[in-house]
């Protein structure tokens, strides 16, 4: 009796343990299926969903005329699954010719477990129909997108205005130039999709359930006329072969808007190969690269202290060709020829003659912290603001600040020695002079055109004034004179009226000697090896700056030859001003600007 009370007892603690059991799971699997059913069957679906970016399309650059300068084109690139290759060995020796890579490297990529790699990316039209039709297990195509620069530049391997432009990375980004300072604007947003995919990764059909458009990227129109580039990068690629220099830079620009018109340097490079060349040419020179700018200088120096009060036109400045400061003696260019000096100069001679002292002097009479501040106002020490990017900002040293040496930092910027600008810089004080006394901000976007087909002119910040309108008519008469009858007379044209200066400037580097240092224990003299920084013999920057017609002047124009090949007293294959000379007739009749002098019958100029 007792037994079959145990067992009754035991069948009874096993039901009810069933029955919680079962009674658990049954509320988990409702909880499950009611509660909590709209959250897993949503973790479910994303288990399946995929999301993949839409690329946005990069909108064209295209010149002041509406000529295409870069785009974009669908390429194929090859990638490869290596676990899905049977024989990497044969695989390879069938790709590596139409790609172009070594049998071998390629070989080692397709024996990896990598489970994908990408081979070449980008290949050309021909190479990827030829990859297609071998059908090799594990090898694919997949389209991308490459930035292309259509148009060919006037020397080997180069592309039009490349220092202008940049270009476009393997990863779709801006580098240099305008494609990286527009980036944004051009490349747009990306947009999305999301999808659900089977167990095999293939999207599901009619599955996509959220899509987010892309907004593709606005097409520049730039201020740079093609024309005008090629005329320009000829004449810079011909000097610059000439004078065997390390760099040229060529600049024109419309004086009242600052719009750039055309921008050629050299050495230059090829946009479409970039991967496999030397990033030293990526910069463009004409707002990277600092220098002494030299007598182009003096100008800025006679506007600052004519605007201040601090001189006339008819004062006159001892030059005794011998001008000591802080121990350092300042002297002329002319030195060789004018031993002693002019005697009693004028601003106007001091262009003229391109004359150190007299520059000095005047600088000196303005005060060291009025020309500081002046030359600061006219736009040097701080970039212009130019869309190129990479702009350096130059330096002003101020002759009363840690850097300074007093009166002898005033001189040397009196003269532009010691001091550095940037070309677009000096492109944009000399267009004050020649617009009335405003500083222009330099720009090469003339504006954009968004995708639903909006354009919009880019503007520009006010022109701020920087002297007076009296000012900047005086220091343009001088610079006429300067060209009619001074050292600058070579860059005269005929038929036209034009104000400029010369500039040449020596370039410091480290310099190595060998110097000794004492004697060793038997007598004998101990040298060793030394290296300062200062100015090296036969380098220079040559350059010459002009605003034309000087009457009315319409464009600014540099020519800026960076270390030529020199002999005897800066002696050159091709000086600046005898490139503008032959150079400036063809800009003027492209841009029918007409002449605004004629010649009389008795062999007299006279003005229109």
């Amino acid at each position: 009796m007792l037994a079959r009370t145990d067992s009754r007892a035991r069948a009874l603690v096993l039901l009810l343990v069933t029955a919680l059991v079962a009674g658990g799971i049954g509320t988990r699997l409702a909880w499950w299926q009611i509660v909590e059913r709209d959250r897993l069957a949503d973790m479910a679906l994303a288990q399946l969903n995929q999301t993949e970016p839409i690329p946005a399309a990069r909108g064209d650059i295209t010149d002041s005329t509406g000529e295409l300068l870069a785009t974009t084109v669908e390429l194929q690139s090859v990638f490869a699954t290596p676990p899905s290759i049977d024989d990497p060995a044969s695989t390879a020796a069938l790709l590596a010719p139409l790609l172009g890579l070594d049998v071998h490297a390629l070989q080692d990529t397709l024996a990896t477990d990598d489970p994908w790699v990408w081979l070449k990316r980008r290949v050309d039209l021909q190479s990827s129909d030829a990859v297609r039709a071998l059908r090799l297990p594990g090898i694919g195509l997949l389209p991308e997108t490459k930035r292309v620069y259509p148009v060919r530049g006037v020397s080997p391997n180069t592309t039009l205005a490349a220092q202008v432009l940049g270009f476009v990375n393997v990863d779709g980004i801006g580098q240099y130039g305008i494609e990286a300072s527009d980036n944004a604007l051009l490349a747009g947003l990306p947009g999305s999709m999301t999808a659900q995919q089977d167990v095999a990764g293939r999207q599901i059909a009619d599955s996509v359930f959220q899509l987010k458009a892309p907004v593709d990227g606005s097409d520049l129109k730039l201020t740079i006329d093609a024309g005008l580039q090629h005329l320009l990068e000829s004449a810079m690629w011909d000097t610059y072969r000439r004078n065997y220099a390390k760099g040229v830079t060529g600049v024109v620009m419309d004086v009242n808007t600052g719009a750039v018109l055309a921008l050629a340097t050299f050495p230059s490079y090829d946009a479409n190969a970039y991967g496999t060349l030397d990033p030293e040419l990526f910069s463009n020179p004409a707002v990277a690269r600092q220098y002494e700018p030299g007598s182009v200088m003096k100008a800025f120096t006679i506007a600052a202290a004519l605007d201040a009060g601090a001189i006339t036109t008819h004062d006159k400045f001892r030059d005794d060709n011998n001008l000591r400061l802080a121990g350092v003696r300042i002297q002329n260019a002319d030195r060789y020829t004018y031993p002693y000096g002019h005697g009693r100069i004028t601003a106007g001679d001091v262009l003229k003659l391109s004359n150190n002292i007299g520059a000095a002097k005047i600088g000196l009479t303005l005060g060291g912290q009025g020309l500081y501040q002046a030359l600061h106002r006219f736009g040097f020490g701080e970039p212009t603001g130019i869309e190129i990017a990479g702009e350096a900002a130059g330096v002003v040293w101020n002759p009363d600040g840690p850097n300074g040496s007093g009166e002898l930092t005033t001189a040397q910027n009196s003269f532009g020695q010691g001091l550095s600008v940037t070309a677009m810089q000096l492109v944009a004080g000399y267009a004050a002079i020649g617009n009335g006394g405003r500083l222009v901000t330099p720009h090469v976007v003339a504006g954009w055109t968004t995708p639903d087909g909006t354009y919009h002119p880019a503007e520009q910040p006010e022109p701020e004034r920087v002297m007076r309108q009296e000012t900047a008519d005086t220091v343009l008469r001088l610079l006429t004179d300067a060209v009619d009858n001074g050292i600058a007379q070579p860059a005269s044209i005929p038929g036209y009226s034009v104000a400029g200066k010369t500039g040449t400037a020596q370039i410091a580097g480290p310099i190595t000697e060998r110097v000794r240092i004492g004697t060793d224990r038997k007598g004998h003299p101990k040298y060793e090896k030394v290296t300062h920084y200062g100015y090296i013999s036969n380098w220079i920057d040559s350059s010459f700056i002009s605003l034309l017609p000087a009457s009315d002047p319409k464009i600014v124009t540099l020519i800026l030859i960076h270390r030529p090949a020199v002999w005897g007293l800066y002696q050159m294959a091709q000086r600046p001003d005898d490139l503008f000379r032959s150079l400036a007739p063809d800009i003027l009749s492209y841009l029918a600007i007409p002449p605004d002098r004629v010649e009389r019958p008795d062999g007299q100029v006279a003005s229109r």
